[in-house]
């Protein structure tokens, strides 16, 4: 795990002298797709997997959802308000809390996680960007830690 961690604050750090050509401005729009690849060091093995909307209110600050399909012990859909600010050009964080959860016939409403991380955005061309995010997945609960991947389009 320490190894990981270390790899991934080195990675942010490398790639962060590179100039992002995507643009992160206010009234922009992006969407897109994540995966936690199960990738996750939890107590259970779990695949989730979402798609992604954010709308920027200012330069480097959005506000957004996802809507998540995770598939394990059980499969769960939700629905996760977030908030995401890019400290650098690159390197950016993000909070979501999932507030609808639906799992085996049965609805939650209300704060059924809360999430946070840190990403880089890798740009692929100039409205197209990869992003690799390292997670603290359900810091209200049973603490996990994750990795994920998301390919994100301006509209």
């Amino acid at each position: 795990m320490k190894k990981l961690i270390v790899s991934t604050v080195l990675a942010c750090a490398f790639f962060s002298t590179a100039e992002v050509n995507a643009q992160t401005s206010k009234g922009d729009i992006w969407i897109g797709g994540a995966s936690n690849l199960g990738l996750s060091i939890t107590p259970e093995f779990g695949l989730n997997a979402s798609v992604t909307g954010d709308y920027y209110l200012q330069d480097r600050l959005s506000v957004g959802a996802a809507v998540d399909l995770g598939i394990g012990s059980a499969t769960v859909i939700g629905l996760s308000p977030r908030v995401q600010y890019f400290i650098t050009e690159s390197i950016y964080a993000n909070v979501n809390a999932n507030v609808m959860s639906i799992a085996g016939g049965t609805t939650n409403v209300g704060l059924n996680s809360l999430n946070a991380g840190v990403g880089y955005w890798y740009s692929l061309s100039d409205n197209v960007v990869a992003s690799p995010m390292l997670n603290l997945n359900d810091v209200t609960g049973t603490l996990g830690i994750g990795a994920s991947m998301s390919l994100q389009v301006k509209l």
